[in-house]
């Protein structure tokens, strides 16, 4: 009886063995070298491999490792086959054999080390792809994607970082475009407030996934923080478009209509969310916003509650409650509000402000005082010159002129650099006439009431009183939705409403 095998690589076609009886079988086994049958069975443990056909290709294995003196190949392969089998713990073992085997093969350490990073050993994951980075012959974009990666997750060693981590994904992505090393670039780019090379990774991310949702709403707020607002919201119709019920691009378009004014069409946007009632705090506190400018301000407090309900630590939607409230008179609620505000940023001049203002309210004129005054004294003060002008009334209306002079004269000198609504310039024009007439001695300023003071006032401080309640109304009525808030990389002054 005679047996012919013909293999799929076309190298050869195997002689003709006679078999016999079993001695016969015995001869020619012991004649044939075993090496050559294990060459000619890796292309059908790489076919069985492929096509996922695992139990047979293990059985294929370790048929073979019985027979062969040339294992290296077989332990890779069945390494490959438990790390698809989620047995990370048996694939080490057969890429450590297969290493021992061959120490100047690199797959062998890539694969162990893709191994060990699945494992979360990443320290130890590092140490293997840049062992493989050495013995590499030309470049691969695996090890040098995940070298950067591990850098950018701060798994190297002390002196890389960053740095290193966007020098190995540039060497990544030169080896041809590939998805995640661009997306990590970009958050990168993000972190260091490089927009526009952020916008440039996400664009090129863009060009291989055209239908990622998240990439082109992230790409569109990216756009929005450089001004570019036509790009941005065209980049967000496109994220719509392709999934209309995709929250955050719906949040990032309502936030633009809603800077543009566009209230009805920023709800319009909102409404469309899915699941609304268990969104986040920041859907919430915007919605709460539009019902503000609308001034609906029992919709506007509800929406706020709701969006502090879901956030007890969201500054935002603190903020901007403690706003209405102030809006509404409110005040015993506003400074509550205003309070546990300032206890997550003791540095926001704007909410010292605003507590001044609830406490002039409270018959509580040196508290009062004294919050309006630190409002100027902070670093975020140089970014509103509202504030200047409402000390500066304030100090008008308790009888401290020299001072009332000299904050307004602050607020004048930033309306230089700052453009302010010209009701304000129109106020700060009638301090400054009340003023120079007190000055003049015509009419004298009121001194500081005592707590709980209900008695007349004159006209001069009754014009006082009246420009800085005016002033602190106008201001939070004014409030839109203009500046982009990223996580912890932009701040905004809390009048603004929340992008993802």
């Amino acid at each position: 009886m005679t047996e012919r095998y013909v293999y799929c690589n076309g190298r050869a076609n195997e002689a003709a063995t006679t078999v016999g009886n079993s001695k016969q079988l015995s001869t020619a086994n012991t004649m044939k070298p075993q090496s050559v049958t294990n060459r000619h069975m890796n292309w059908l443990i790489h076919d069985l491999y492929t096509r996922k056909h695992f139990e047979q290709c293990k059985k294929l294995i370790d048929r073979q490792l019985a027979i062969c003196y040339d294992k290296q190949y077989l332990y890779y392969m069945k390494g490959l086959i438990l790390r698809e089998e989620n047995s990370p713990t048996e694939a080490v073992h057969c890429f450590q054999q297969a290493i021992a085997l061959n120490k100047k093969e690199p797959e062998n350490y890539k694969e162990l080390a893709k191994t060990l990073y699945s494992m979360g050993k990443f320290r130890n994951a590092l140490e293997v792809f840049l062992k493989a980075e050495t013995l590499l012959e030309r470049p691969d974009h695996e090890i040098y994607h995940h070298i950067g990666e591990l850098y950018y997750k701060n798994f190297g060693q002390l002196k890389a970082g960053v740095g290193e981590a966007k020098e190995y994904l540039k060497q990544a992505i030169s080896c041809g475009k590939h998805v995640e090393s661009y997306k990590i670039l970009a958050e990168i780019y993000i972190e260091e407030g490089d927009s526009i090379k952020a916008i440039e990774m996400i664009e090129n991310c863009l060009q291989i996934t055209q239908d990622d949702v998240s990439l082109m709403t992230q790409i569109g707020i990216l756009y929005l923080k450089i001004n570019e607002y036509q790009r941005a919201f065209e980049k967000l119709l496109d994220a719509t478009a392709t999934d209309s019920k995709y929250t955050n691009a719906l949040l990032a378009l309502g936030s633009i209509l809603q800077s543009k004014n566009d209230i009805d069409g920023a709800l319009n946007k909102y409404k469309r969310i899915p699941n609304l009632s268990d969104e986040s705090s920041e859907v919430w506190s915007n919605i709460g916003l539009c019902f503000f400018k609308k001034q609906k301000f029992i919709a506007a407090i509800s929406c706020l509650k709701k969006a502090v309900w879901v956030s007890p630590l969201n500054f935002n939607a603190l903020y901007n409650l403690g706003l209405v409230f102030v809006t509404a008179q409110q005040y015993v609620s506003a400074f509550q509000t205003l309070a546990a505000a300032i206890s997550l940023r003791p540095e926001h001049a704007e909410c010292y402000m605003l507590l001044g203002t609830c406490l002039r309210h409270l018959n509580d004129p040196g508290n009062a005082y004294l919050s309006l005054e630190k409002s100027t004294m902070l670093p975020d003060a140089v970014k509103n010159p509202l504030i200047y002008l409402n000390f500066a009334l304030y100090c008008y209306e308790i009888g401290k002129s020299d001072q009332s002079v000299l904050y307004l004269s602050n607020f004048l000198e930033m309306t230089q650099h700052i453009t302010v609504h010209r009701e304000y310039i129109k106020m700060a024009d009638r301090l400054n006439g009340a003023l120079a007439v007190a000055a003049s001695g015509q009419i004298y300023p009121a001194t500081v009431p005592e707590s709980g003071h209900t008695g007349g006032l004159d006209r001069t401080e009754k014009d006082a009183n009246r420009m800085q309640d005016e002033n602190a109304v106008n201001m939070t009525g004014n409030a839109t939705v203009a500046a982009v808030r990223r996580e912890d990389s932009v701040e905004d002054d809390g009048t603004d409403g929340d992008l993802p």
